[in-house]
């Protein structure tokens, strides 16, 4: 009898987890979206809040998410903060929210951004996007500008 009671209470509780993921799974798929989309709207808000560590916390976090939303918000960082530390936390979410604007958004940096540091990162950034998405070597700087202006003639 002691086997049967044992094996009785582990059928129990495997059926009440089974039961417990089953009817859960759904709701917590909801309220994860829900969150997620809560998180995303007080971030973009942080990323426009006078106090500095809170706007640039929110754009890097923006970019660990990966945010399609923030790409117009990190842009105008990029191309018109004052400060050269938030614009390369601004490159750097960009880089990792990978979306073609938030690319070719980099890749604009290397040329017109005008903080040489800045530029001199956005190069790196976008080197390293070559290099992870073409695969093989670091590509030089002749094939990285070639690239680059390629539509210009």
């Amino acid at each position: 009898m002691g086997n049967l009671s044992k094996l009785l209470a582990l059928a129990l509780v495997v059926s009440l987890l089974l039961i417990n993921t089953s009817f859960g799974g759904g709701k917590n798929v909801l309220d994860n979206s829900i969150k997620y989309a809560q998180i995303e709207e007080n971030l973009l808000a942080g990323l426009n809040s006078d106090n500095f560590g809170l706007s640039i916390s929110s754009a890097y976090m923006l970019g660990e998410i990966q945010s399609k939303k923030a790409v117009n918000p990190l842009t105008s960082i990029l191309r018109n903060s004052q400060d050269d530390r938030i614009r390369l936390v601004a490159a750097l979410s960009l880089l990792k929210i990978d979306t073609e604007r938030s690319i070719y958004v980099i890749q604009d940096g290397v040329r017109f951004n005008d903080s040489e540091k800045v530029r001199n990162l956005c190069e790196r950034f976008y080197n390293a996007y070559l290099v992870s998405n073409f695969g093989g070597e670091t590509p030089d700087k002749q094939m990285l500008f070639s690239h680059m202006f390629s539509d210009q003639k």
